[in-house]
Order: C-alpha cells, then structure tokens, then sequence
C-alpha cells in the first residue's frame, strides 16, 4: 500500500540520508547533484514515500559518493577542529567565490550563520551578496538553493547558501553613475517580449562573442561543459565574460520598467518562452525552475535586492536563450491557440499520472530528475490564479493564458525528449 509522507519526513530522509554528508555537491567534474530537487519536486506532485525512495536510490548510482570518514561540519565540534586550510571567515572567504574549492568550508561558514541566525537571517544577510552570481552552474546554484529553503533544514539550506558561493558567476547589474540610469523605460507586455526575443534569437554579434570568448583562456581550459562554458562567454566576470556582450543585454534589460517584477509574473514569462519552442529545450527549462528557485526566496530580500536580484535573473536568462541557439521559435504568439487548443488538454491530474507513471515505461528514475521538476514548477504556477505581478500593474498572461501555456509545457516536458534544434 502507497504510504503518504510529511514535509518533515522528506527533509529528514534527504539530510540524514542523501546530502552532501554522503554524497559530492557535483560529480564528473561539473554536473550539478540534482536529487534534492527531484526528491522536493516528486514530494510537491504527490508522491508516496516508496516512489521518493525509489528516485532518490536510483538518481544516487550516478552521484560521487564522500569517503568513509568525511565528518559533518555542522557539528560545531567538527568545525572547530577544520585544518587551517579548510577554516574559512567570510573575508577570506571572498576570494573563494566562483572558484569551486573547499565547499565543506563554505558549509562550515554558512552552517555556523544559519545556526546563529535561523534560517531566515541567513538568507536574508547573505543573499543579496550571492545572488548576483545565480547564473552559477547553469543556474543549478539558486536552484539548489531555492529547493532547500521550500523542504526546510538547517543543512540543507546551507549546502544551498553554499553552493551559490562556490559556484558563483558574476551577473550582477554594473554601477551605475550619476544621472546614467533611463527616465524613462518600458513596460515588458508579452508583444514587447515578443519583439525581444525575435530581436536576441540568432543574434549576429552576440553569438559571434560567444564563439569568440569560448577560445580564449582561461575559459577553455575550465572543465564545466560546454552548456556552462558558453553562458560564461555572457557574464560579467571579467576573465571569462565578453564585456561587449554583458553590456548589450545588460542595456536591454535595464531599458525595461521592472520595478513591480516578481516570482509570478517571472514564471509567467519563461514559462511561455519554454512553450513559443517547438523543440524542449533543455537551457530554458532550467531559466523556468530557476525562477520558481527565487520565488521561494523573494520574500526575504530588501525592495531594492529584489528588483535587482529578479534583473539579474531576466539578464541571464535572456543570456542563456541566446547561447541556446534556437532555430525553431515560433514567430506569433502562441497565446493565440488558448481559446482552440485550451478544452483538448489533458487535466493536471491527469498529466500528473502521466508523469508519475513515465519510470514504469522503462525510463529510469535518474533520467526524468528534470522532468518532474518542469511539471511540479508548472503545476504550481497553473495554480496560482493570483493575475500579479505585472509591471506597471499590467499581468504578463491572463488566468486563462496561464492554465493554457502551464499545461502545454507540462505535456510538452513529459511527451517530448530533450534536445536542441
């Protein structure tokens, strides 16, 4: 018999069970620990304790495991007793950021925050100096982090601060001096995004920066993969980034009025994006689940942290869709389908059956990590019928649109395999 669980349970299992105390933060050099998210996501669309059990075992032969004797540095006893080249303060700390090295430290550092402060403070003293670096790990960082804040755990949430910190790639908006920020700037309506994303689609310049900087060192010599590789060519570090390219779309998104941006009105945006590709594109699906990452958090940052934390988001997605190179993007709005295409589709509980059931047509647990988490994002979002966070007041889809674009990217995540065109 199908045994339900609690919140509680899942956080449980997945500390005691599946952190990084036994397993590696990454593995084969650069991909992303995803089993957090799957095990969130699955526990989020309903499913039993065995199914959580199941994914997570199986999602685990793929992972690093940590030797025999890695100690847990959230004990403060562990800590204190760090050799000197692994103890950490924040100042030098700093140097560490984005390089990828002693990510016990880093949790050592973060663990010790969140003991002292909760789990709020924390969040709220130390994200807004990480998240201009949420492009991390192709956005796995935020993600880690924004999966761990939703289940809950002292743990957990400090793998997350620390990860973002180890991972970090530079993002962040550039000063600004006085008198250069726009008077006036416009609303980003689904016809202006439209005409941003034709604009940016097979961008001449853009994509002739990218293969530029992938060539240029220290960038080619990294070992993170070439989807990583490539969004870095975007960034504003400067060892790794195109200036030219940074500032380009930095302009782009500065020219819009993002003041009223939120978590709502983000997944609205991606969401729809994900759907106007024919093909599932892999990038951009993890631009959607990034945002449902920082929806979770939003609450917790100033005013000011949160209108920039969500530029720097639309600045790296924007960023990653055009690294994606996407030839089949549909030219019109798919909006315009709603009203035919709305009644055929299948209800969420159906498609939630489909997707719980897609492992017993033989694809293995481990390999739909990134399916669950699109249909969970979508299926909670589907759901929020609050027509918010529009800039300018003005919603970037209707209740109805939303119900539709959530629904079609559902089926299109669970009937289509991933791939670029």
């Amino acid at each position: 018999m199908a045994i339900a669980t609690s919140s509680t349970n899942v956080q449980r299992m997945l500390t005691k069970n599946w952190s990084t105390l036994n397993y590696r933060i990454e593995y084969g050099g650069f991909f992303s620990n995803h089993l957090l998210h799957g095990v969130v996501a699955l526990f989020e669309l309903g499913a039993d304790e065995e199914k959580l059990d199941e994914f997570a075992a199986n999602y685990a032969t793929k992972l690093e495991k940590e030797e025999p004797d890695h100690e847990d540095v959230l004990r403060p006893e562990v800590r204190s007793s760090l050799p000197q080249d692994k103890l950490l303060t924040f100042e030098s700390a700093r140097e560490l950021r984005g390089k990828r090295e002693n990510f016990d430290g880093l949790l050592a550092l973060y663990a010790a925050e969140i003991q002292e402060l909760g789990i709020d403070g924390a969040v709220k003293k130390h994200l807004p100096l990480l998240v201009g670096g949420l492009a991390g790990a192709l956005l796995h960082s935020i993600i880690q982090l924004g999966y761990a804040y939703r289940i809950g755990g002292e743990r957990l949430v400090a793998e997350g601060l620390a990860y973002m910190h180890y991972a970090y790639l530079s993002f962040d908006e550039p000063s600004l001096g006085a008198g250069d920020e726009l008077s006036e700037k416009k609303p980003l309506s689904r016809e202006e995004a439209l005409r941003l994303v034709l604009n940016l689609n097979s961008h001449e310049f853009l994509l002739g920066e990218m293969r530029r900087q992938v060539k240029t060192k220290p960038l080619a010599d990294l070992d993170i993969g070439d989807l990583q590789r490539r969004l870095s060519t975007m960034s504003g570090d400067p060892e790794r980034g195109s200036r030219a390219a940074f500032q380009l779309i930095w302009d782009t998104v500065n020219g819009y009025d993002l003041s009223t941006m939120d978590g709502t009105f983000a997944l609205d945006l991606v969401l729809w994006l994900y759907a106007m590709i024919e093909h599932n594109d892999f990038v951009i699906l993890h631009a959607v689940t990034s945002a449902w990452a920082l929806q979770q958090l939003e609450h917790l940052l100033e005013p000011a942290d949160r209108v920039r934390a969500w530029k720097v988001w639309l600045h790296v997605s924007l960023s990653a869709f055009v690294t994606a190179q996407i030839r089949d993007l549909r030219v019109s709005d798919i909006c315009e389908l709603c009203s035919d295409e709305l009644p055929g589709l299948d209800s969420w509980s159906q498609i939630i059956a489909r997707t719980l059931g897609l492992a017993e047509q033989g694809v293995l647990e481990r390999d739909l990590v990134h399916v669950y988490k699109l249909v969970q994002v979508a299926h909670g979002h589907g759901g929020d019928m609050t027509v918010r966070g529009g800039v300018n007041g003005k919603s970037f889809l209707s209740a109805e649109e939303r119900d539709y674009i959530t629904r079609k990217s559902a089926l299109k995540v669970i009937s289509v395999d991933f791939g670029s065109f």
